[in-house]
């Protein structure tokens, strides 16, 4: 099994993406579900724009992004913390071969969600990647910001 994740140097390069985002005292109302909904439909449309697969939802492997969610949320930043073992768990549920994580906060919309991976080159790896599923998950913080798991897997 292959896991990926985006390194050290690209969770410092999406912090630095993320100032166009919401900062830190900014607060929006948001609808994560519909974010949710709408950020898997544009990672799809990009994916068929290059030739590639669209990717099909991953229902048991959610509840993975959406614990990252509430778990970054708890901290207060961005991490790819206890990914390995998410990862394992993922693989294991599901037969999955390659597993791969992209994370993000403080986008107030999902086309600047997707921009901000796809202006990072390991996002856009896993973005464009030889997946077949994933499972995307938008959950918000006290103040409405949105934090963003979004899980890829290949599944033989």
């Amino acid at each position: 099994m292959v896991l990926t994740m985006c390194s050290k140097t690209e969770t410092v390069e999406e912090g630095t993406l993320l100032v166009d985002g919401l900062g830190e005292s900014e607060k929006t109302v948001v609808d994560a579900t519909e974010i949710e909904a709408e950020l898997l439909d544009l990672v799809n449309q990009h994916r068929a724009s290059i030739g590639t697969t669209k990717l099909q939802s991953s229902p048991s492997s959610y509840k993975y992004a959406k614990d990252h969610n509430q778990y970054m949320i708890s901290q207060n930043e961005l991490s790819h913390d206890n990914f390995e073992l998410r990862a394992s768990k993922i693989a294991a549920e599901i037969n999955a071969v390659d597993v791969s994580e992209n994370v993000a906060r403080h986008y107030a919309t999902a086309e600047a969600a997707l921009d901000g991976w796809l202006k990072s080159s390991s996002h856009k790896k896993s973005i464009e990647g030889n997946y077949s599923h994933t499972a995307l998950s938008v959950q918000l913080d006290k103040d409405g910001r949105p934090y963003f798991t979004q899980i890829f897997m290949k599944v033989n």
